[in-house]
């Protein structure tokens, strides 16, 4: 595994467990509006990363361990590491963009995992645009069947980015089905992005109450998806 930061302590990344987030190097996507970007590249861990040493001074105090990234299903090592980490007595959570369902159906098949978080970021037909030219929704499309079909609890996000429209999040919602959580994320303007991307990034974006708005007019079709903001 290539680690490249952990956060200490979080209590708003996995439900109902106080937790650590261990952010690994690397990610096929190129997502105009990435928070993470310098976590693009697959580069080398950062110096004095000692993950299993601070997991295990932190024994006691935290519940759970977040992975997240860049993407963390693309190192071929995951399954072991996570082992590692349940051993240490940890849940574990992933945070996935759903791009390699194998290894995803792997990890859920060992019951190594004790809930997912997979981004659903874009209608079908703009998932290239939006997440750059590797990015298909047909693999998420394979990893989110197999999680409906898991007994794993899982919920799906979608961030509201610039030029996003309600028809593309009622085209989402189509997308997803029903599923146990969508988590609807409101846009943050990224520190670092590319120059090409600058027009899209400030762009105008859906306000959170606008939002809100469209869940209430939508209500009857969406109810089953259990949508939050």
């Amino acid at each position: 595994m290539t680690i490249s930061a952990v956060q200490g302590s979080t209590l708003l990344d996995f439900p109902g467990r106080l937790s650590c987030v261990l952010f690994t190097q690397g990610c096929p996507y190129d997502c105009f509006y990435c928070h993470n970007r310098s976590l693009i590249p697959l580069q080398g861990e950062r110096e004095g990363v000692d993950v299993f040493d601070f997991l295990t001074r932190r024994r006691g105090l935290l519940e759970g361990v977040v992975i997240s990234g860049g993407e963390p299903t693309i190192h071929s090592d995951l399954a072991a590491f996570i082992r590692r980490i349940k051993e240490l007595g940890y849940a574990v959570k992933l945070d996935t963009n759903g791009g390699n369902p194998t290894m995803v159906g792997s990890l859920v098949d060992q019951q190594l995992l004790d809930y997912i978080a997979l981004d659903v970021k874009a209608s079908e037909e703009a998932y290239p645009v939006v997440c750059g030219p590797h990015a298909r929704w047909e693999a998420v499309e394979e990893t989110l069947s197999l999680l409906k079909g898991s007994p794993l609890p899982f919920e799906v996000r979608t961030t509201v980015y610039p030029t996003m429209q309600s028809s593309d999040l009622l085209r989402v919602s189509t997308m997803i089905g029903t599923v146990p959580l969508w988590r609807l994320n409101t846009y943050r303007i990224p520190d670092l992005y590319k120059e090409t991307d600058t027009d899209r990034i400030h762009a105008p974006v859906m306000e959170k109450e606008t939002i809100k708005g469209w869940i209430e007019e939508n209500r009857e079709r969406i109810e089953a998806l259990h949508v939050t903001t």
